[in-house]
């Protein structure tokens, strides 16, 4: 529901900014927006009890700056900056947020009350400024306002993870909502981009690896520019519609290779927009900026973008004990071996074949920053143990065309004569010619055939579970080695990576 909650945050802005020219419209629709955002921050809480009171609190806190900002001037200039307090509400609850255990005592609540009163903070610096330097009041409260931010950011993901960021966003927002700030509800904005992006980098898989490559800085230049885009085209339609069109094509340079666009694009154009809005001034004292919607929009869109360049999982059941997880889900990476293993018997002399519903081949190519990942899909695994249990001999076959590396485009290359050339070549063998029994593994050396060359490869497996399946017994190994592409008639490549390693998890039925 989080997710769809996070759709909607971009729908409602790209319907809020044809609400612009009324200022009352826009704030109520913008209000909703950012409600729904903040559900779908609760994503990231375990269950718990006390989470329905967290969400309505912070809910609240934004409906109470709405009203605020209904009232008369005298009020708004004195009330804003208590809306923060509604934050002492669930004191004592405890939560967990993203693996940070959140205990909501007083010092938690203080970011959503220092958000509140960040405004008023700046405007007490603003009054020196004019008086003492003669600056322009408006834009030095927006500087000062940004090193109050950045100072509170910093202490708020210390003390309390990137909750603390929401809390500090959630105050900040709805005191300057209630105080009728468009160049508040601007730095406001960029706030809640810093605590998405946070959100982010802790919860879209793989997104902490991609941050010191080129998409997403060329994602930042890009929401940089969009916003003045939007600065500068007068039609509502169009000042938003060219700059999502440009940044969704960037996005979309990842369905030709993951480090040309993807997710680490977005969340960069939606970093790049949100600081543009820390420069941009409204055009209008009293008409907001439309263009403050384009990382709200891009907020929205992140999870179904995420989900489009996520890699494909392999169904496969695993008969290992993982609890509840399935085999389609790595929440770490981990090393195979470092499954506990189990002893054969000569009860379990005889031929086995591997079980394809609960195997898995899977492998991994490419520089440590930009992994490639893939698998092959339809394999057989032919193993004879003699009666101590050990393995006599090992055969496996695979499909070439089955190979994938969850990218369509990506394996059409892969597949073709230029690298794999599978329709040649359609069979991958691996026949074991010496097996050593080393403790509980076995490494057994063997030929692979593969791209038409014969190269002796080493793997290592060894056998981690006995399983009685719809009344079958079910053993299953697991394993790992290293293959050089480039021995198998391919060329060299740097950026693609020659050593290829592989794992698989294998099934076998008698």
């Amino acid at each position: 529901m989080e997710n769809y909650l996070g759709l909607g945050v971009g729908i409602i802005a790209i319907i809020t900014a044809f609400l612009a020219r009324s200022a009352f419209f826009f704030k109520t629709a913008l209000s909703i927006g950012i409600c729904c955002l903040i559900v779908a921050f609760t994503s990231g809480f375990e269950e718990d009890p006390s989470l329905d009171m967290i969400c309505f609190t912070l809910i609240g806190i934004i409906g109470l700056g709405y009203f605020i900002s209904l009232l008369s001037e005298k009020i708004r200039m004195v009330a804003p900056y208590f809306v923060g307090l509604l934050a002492l509400i669930p004191m004592g609850a405890k939560a967990t947020f993203q693996g940070f255990e959140v205990d909501w005592t007083f010092e938690v609540a203080a970011f959503a009350i220092i958000g509140s009163l960040i405004p008023l903070l700046a405007k007490i610096k603003d009054f020196f400024a004019v008086r003492w330097f003669g600056a322009d009041g408006s834009e030095f409260n927006s500087a000062v306002s940004l090193v109050y931010l950045g100072i509170f950011v910093f202490a708020a993901s210390f003390f309390v993870s990137t909750f603390g960021v929401i809390l500090l966003a959630t105050g900040y927002f709805a005191s300057n909502l209630a105080l009728r700030s468009n160049s508040g509800l601007q730095l406001s904005i960029l706030l809640f981009a810093v605590a998405w992006i946070l959100f982010s980098l802790n919860s879209l898989e793989g997104i902490s690896d991609s941050l010191l490559k080129g998409n997403l800085w060329m994602g930042i230049l890009a929401g940089l520019g969009s916003l003045w885009a939007c600065k500068s085209i007068k039609n509502t339609f169009v000042s938003l519609f060219v700059p999502v069109l440009i940044l969704g094509v960037l996005v979309s340079f990842g369905f030709i290779n993951e480090n040309f666009g993807g997710t680490p694009t977005l969340l960069g154009a939606i970093i790049g927009s949100s600081m543009a809005l820390a420069l941009i001034e409204p055009a209008e004292p009293n008409k907001p900026f439309r263009g403050m919607l384009l990382p709200l929009i891009l907020i929205g869109f992140t999870n179904p973008v995420d989900s489009l360049f996520q890699p494909e999982k392999l169904k496969v059941e695993t008969l290992l004990d993982n609890g509840n997880e399935s085999s389609n889900q790595t929440v770490e990476k981990k090393d195979v071996m470092d499954i506990p293993a189990i002893a054969l018997t000569d009860g379990d002399a005889g031929a086995w074949k591997s079980v394809a519903a609960n195997s898995k081949l899977e492998f991994e190519v490419g520089p440590p920053a930009s992994r490639t990942a893939g698998a092959i899909k339809e394999f057989t695994t032919e193993v004879q143990l003699d009666k101590a249990g050990v393995i006599r001999s090992l055969q496996v076959e695979m499909k070439s065309g089955s190979l994938t590396t969850f990218n369509d485009i990506r394996d059409e290359s892969v597949l073709s004569d230029e690298f794999i050339k599978s329709e040649k070549h359609p069979k991958i063998t691996y026949t074991s010619k010496k097996i050593e029994k080393v403790g509980e593994d076995y490494r057994i050396t063997g030929d692979l055939e593969f791209v038409g060359a014969k190269v002796e490869v080493t793997v290592n497996l060894r056998f981690v579970s006995k399983v009685d399946k719809d009344g079958s017994e079910i053993l299953v190994f697991v394993g790992k080695s290293a293959v050089d592409r480039t021995k198998h008639n391919m060329t060299s490549d740097a950026k693609i990576g020659d050593l290829v390693d592989v794992t698989f998890e294998v099934a076998l039925a008698r």
